[in-house]
């Protein structure tokens, strides 16, 4: 077993380091999705753009995650609406249906369109389940009630009922990121890694922005770091889900790889307050739980347990991204509360406009 990123563990030659200072219009700090997708639509509007990244491209949280392009925000559309109130909760929903395609076609082959299937585990979730389907198709949003006895074989031992929306992607997370740095540089970014900085070091810019999700806890308040915990698997001799899986309201989630594997993530819930941290560092009672739920809850007994790894991400109070400026000159991303893939790239290009032009009609469905 190797505890490293499934997604990460492939050669990769790194960027070179940034030997001593430079300057430019805009430093971004951090070599994720919403830093990658800033410095790229910063790049496409003419700006000089210098990207630094501690370690390399993806090895933070965009390269550890479940691998989920999902539309929607971290809470469910109808909760959403709850807690942000309805057009809030519309508007952010309908954004990130109209951007999915746009980040498919950028990542090619790392993005595959397969649907989401989020899983009741319970009957009171499946209520709550039959409540969101109807709360999206009521906006106008897809959303298809998936009832027990079609659900896969392997799913119907731990599912109710679920809620499939179709135009949801799985992807290789990493890969895609990697990829999103190419069309940044193609774009015209400079990006440095191994390369640690921070406000006017070791670039001399107007515009710092910090776009490392859970970094940005350090300048707003309201987001908080968290670890995840993912495991993978050998690859299994069948297919046996179709779906990206979000279960036991979104506690687990899953996908099949292309070459068969599973890789599960979950059980924040146990790790508890435990999970608010920002050290790359496992607890064994939730990897044990992981395993568990692949060889007994999927029934997968014969699946043997490749790779675990954590992810630090950013949680907000009340599960809103946060995208702006924090004072004079500096800018902070962050706070997507597990749903990073597609928010952040959103936020990030948010952000480069609001440089930019000095507005960005994406910021009204972000915190402030």
């Amino acid at each position: 077993m190797q505890n490293v990123p499934f997604w990460l563990d492939y050669d990769y030659e790194p960027r070179p380091a940034l030997d001593g200072q430079i300057e430019a219009d805009v430093c971004v700090i951090g070599a994720g999705v919403s830093g990658l997708s800033c410095a790229r639509e910063l790049a496409l509007r003419g700006a000089d753009v210098a990207l630094l990244e501690a370690r390399t491209v993806a090895s933070g949280a965009s390269g550890r995650n479940g691998g989920f392009l999902l539309a929607g925000g971290a809470p469910f559309h109808l909760d959403a609406i709850e807690r942000w109130g309805h057009e809030p909760a519309r508007r952010l929903y309908a954004r990130t249906v109209e951007v999915q395609p746009e980040v498919a076609e950028l990542g090619g082959e790392f993005v595959r369109t397969i649907g989401s299937l989020r899983l009741a585990a319970s009957e009171e979730e499946a209520a709550h389940v039959r409540r969101h389907v109807e709360a999206l198709r009521a906006d106008g949003f897809a959303g298809e009630l998936v009832e027990r006895e079609s659900l896969e074989p392997v799913l119907q031992g731990i599912g109710y009922a679920g809620c499939l929306v179709d135009h949801d992607a799985a992807l290789q997370p990493a890969r895609w990121i990697r990829r999103l740095a190419e069309h940044a540089e193609s774009a015209g970014a400079r990006i440095y890694e191994n390369t640690r900085g921070e406000p006017g070091k070791p670039v001399r810019a107007r515009h710092t922005v910090i776009a490392g999700d859970a970094a940005s806890a350090a300048l707003v308040p309201a987001v908080k770091s968290r670890r995840l915990h993912m495991v993978a698997t050998a690859p299994l001799r069948e297919r046996v889900v179709s779906n990206l899986i979000y279960a036991r309201y979104g506690f687990e989630y899953f996908q099949q790889t292309v070459d068969g594997r599973i890789a599960l993530g979950g059980f924040s819930d146990l790790d508890g307050p435990l999970s608010y941290t920002g050290a790359e560092e496992g607890n064994p009672e939730v990897w044990a739980r992981l395993e568990r739920y692949v060889h007994e809850d999927l029934g997968l007994a014969e699946a043997e347990i490749t790779h675990r790894w954590v992810g630090i991400v950013g949680f907000s109070d009340d599960q809103r991204p946060f995208a702006g400026q924090v004072e004079e000159g500096l800018y902070a991303l962050g706070g997507y509360s597990g749903h990073g893939n597609l928010i952040g790239f959103i936020a990030g290009r948010a952000v480069a406009e609001l440089i930019a032009t000095g507005a960005s009609s994406d910021l009204g469905v972000l915190a402030l």
